[in-house]
């Protein structure tokens, strides 16, 4: 469906974000379209997986497994899915001192069942931005 690879300086701190980020659970509180999120398993210190629930139309359930590395990446793959044939991806966070960090973001997605180009568009045209802007507001309120 779609691969995207997006650059962005964030006006927040690297640790922040990361919490941010790593806080798996609380996604629901912030993330519009997550509807639940919780850890089932953690086979190592540096990886955790991790089931969400999301609403876009209908409800769809899937895990992904993530890799920690330090505070400077999070890197996830499929392990599960009623709606993902593929969902990996990673966050490259590099701190810009004075509260500011550079953030790479990669993603490539394909769903169970076709979609049309305006949505996968739509997903990562308007969706990406609103997403990123999510987690910095978050990793604002986890800093202070």
């Amino acid at each position: 469906m779609a691969e995207v690879v997006r650059d962005k300086r964030m006006s927040v701190s690297q640790r922040a974000l990361f919490s941010a980020i790593t806080e798996f659970e609380k996604y629901p509180e912030f993330l519009n379209e997550v509807t639940g999120a919780k850890i089932i398993k953690r086979p190592s210190p540096d990886k955790v997986h991790v089931q969400f629930e999301i609403e876009v139309v209908k409800k769809f359930v899937y895990t992904l497994e993530f890799q920690l590395k330090g505070s400077e990446e999070v890197k996830w793959k499929l392990v599960d899915s009623d709606f993902f044939k593929k969902n990996e991806g990673r966050w490259v966070l590099k701190e810009k001192g004075n509260n500011e960090t550079e953030v790479h973001y990669e993603l490539d997605v394909a769903v169970v069942f076709m979609v049309p180009s305006w949505i996968a568009k739509k997903l990562t045209e308007v969706n990406l931005p609103k997403m990123f802007e999510s987690f910095e507001v978050r990793a604002k309120e986890l800093a202070k």
